[in-house]
């Protein structure tokens, strides 16, 4: 893609993350850039070249937020939170990099540290940015409601620059449009959103399956999952996403049991059981208005069954 927006960084192009001091230059006393955190945990990728995963011109906000604005910051592949500085934190999430803290990638060019002794004192001070706020975490999520900017639920103008840009199909336009006005006329009439899996138990019902790493499961029916659901759609707490059936009946392999999370509305961590994520298994933002942010889907153990990985291989076959 050609950059012909303000020199901004658009999906798929390379980018080489700043190096410290440079990034330490662009903080207020508070480590922020336009109220943007910058965490701990980002320090490790700077001088790292990295692939513009996608802009987050936009970003859901999780609670009552929804969709809001968000300007000058990109999402990077393969740059994921690993909670290192938050509590061993789980959420995995994709950070916000401010574009002030990227340049282009210049092939046959490495990166360069021209001061060692500031860039040593730099790192030591990104190092130890704050990330508790009281009792609570701080963290680029728990700050997105403060930092972002409403947005319309009606609006899609959006969508049709995600098309313009090329981050969203013409035929995924078409249906994100639909589902926007259809699930505002159902909302309307009480009526949940599309593909939304709503129970009638007390949504307390567990299953025990000890999931490791590498092992692998099949996602149950609809109809099963439904079982375990309250009337909020929820599992002990966890929302079945409706994006999340799409994936009903597939065979995917286990990332990592989910242990602990903050929670983006509170700062609070959460302690969670019976929980894991599955390999390449992401939020594609069908389900909200494209939204870039690519959050990891967390599986009750209840959804899930085990396979034996010798029939996996059958059946992929």
């Amino acid at each position: 893609m050609s950059r012909s927006e303000s020199q901004i960084f658009l999906a798929g192009e390379q980018v080489e993350v700043k190096s410290a001091a440079e990034i330490a230059a662009t903080l207020d006393a508070d480590g922020k850039l336009d109220g943007m955190p910058f965490m701990p945990e980002m320090l490790a990728f700077c001088g790292h070249r990295l692939k513009v995963s996608r802009r987050a011109d936009k970003t859901c906000v999780e609670g009552f937020y929804g969709m809001r604005k968000l300007g000058g910051t990109v999402l990077l592949e393969e740059a994921r939170c690993d909670g290192a500085a938050h509590g061993g934190c789980q959420r995995n999430c994709m950070m916000f990099w401010k574009e002030a803290w990227l340049k282009p990638a210049v092939d046959g060019q490495a990166a360069i540290v021209s001061d060692l002794k500031m860039e040593t004192k730099a790192r030591k001070l990104l190092a130890g940015l704050p990330t508790r706020s009281g009792d609570r975490y701080a963290c680029q999520s728990t700050m997105l409601g403060e930092i972002t900017h409403p947005q319309s639920k009606w609006a899609v103008g959006h969508l049709v620059t995600d098309l313009r840009r090329g981050e969203l199909a013409p035929i995924d336009f078409v249906l994100m449009i639909g589902r926007t006005f259809v699930n505002r006329a159902r909302g309307l009439f009480g009526l949940a959103d599309l593909g939304a899996l709503i129970g009638k138990s007390d949504g307390k019902s567990k299953a025990v399956l000890n999931l490791k790493p590498g092992e692998w499961v099949r996602i149950r029916s609809a109809e099963d999952i439904t079982a375990t659901l309250g009337p909020d759609g929820r599992n002990l707490g966890l929302t079945f996403e409706p994006e999340m059936t799409r994936y009903i009946g597939g065979t995917y392999q286990v990332d990592f049991p989910v242990r602990s999370i903050i929670l983006e509305e509170t700062g609070e961590m959460a302690r969670l059981n019976r929980t894991v994520a599955l390999k390449g298994l992401a939020c594609q933002g069908i389900c909200a208005k494209n939204c870039p942010r690519a959050n990891t889907l967390y599986w009750r153990e209840a959804w899930l069954e085990r396979v034996e990985e010798a029939n996996t291989l059958q059946q992929s076959a």
